[in-house]
């Protein structure tokens, strides 16, 4: 068994910060997953598969590439209703979004108008989805072992435990 480790290099690991708060994540989250949809899911196949997060920094640079063209996209054509949505959210900890309908839907509108991006309905991100990849199939995607063996059967009568079972212990 070798102990040496495959350590990506810090030039491997650098990458441009996305750096918004909850706040702002929370009010782009429908857009944002819609518009990398695509990366993110190519991402979690590559976890899921590889089970090492280092075979999948390809993978993750291409996400955070997405993200920030995501927000450049909006700070350069909605950033003024954006920053109206987001600071309400912020000021109504993030609790109550009946209270920021209003601002919702000015960035809704000109998310629409200028860039043409739908607001996606409740539920289509999180639907279950194919994802078609380049990427070749690793050589034991599910890592699983050899089955083990049965277990034996008992030719034994087995009689009920003296003080009864661990998981009903009030028992009166």
């Amino acid at each position: 068994m070798s102990t040496t480790a495959d350590i990506p290099t810090a030039q491997e690991l650098n990458v441009d910060e996305i750096k918004v708060s909850s706040a702002v994540l929370k009010a782009a989250a429908h857009h944002f997953g819609s518009q990398c949809d695509k990366p993110n899911k190519e991402f979690m196949l590559c976890r899921w598969e590889e089970k090492d997060p280092r075979k999948c920094l390809e993978e993750g640079r291409k996400i955070n590439e997405c993200a920030l063209n995501f927000f450049r996209q909006i700070k350069g054509h909605c950033a003024e209703s954006f920053t109206e949505y987001w600071t309400c959210l912020d000021y109504s900890n993030l609790g109550e979004l009946r209270r920021c309908r209003p601002q919702q839907q000015a960035f809704d509108n000109c998310v629409l108008d200028k860039l043409g991006w739908v607001r996606p309905d409740l539920g289509d991100l999180s639907k279950v989805t194919k994802v078609t990849t380049a990427r070749p199939i690793p050589e034991n995607p599910y890592y699983s072992r050899e089955r083990p063996e049965p277990n034996p059967v008992i030719d034994a009568k087995l009689e009920p435990s003296k003080y009864g079972s661990r998981l009903f212990f009030w028992n009166w």
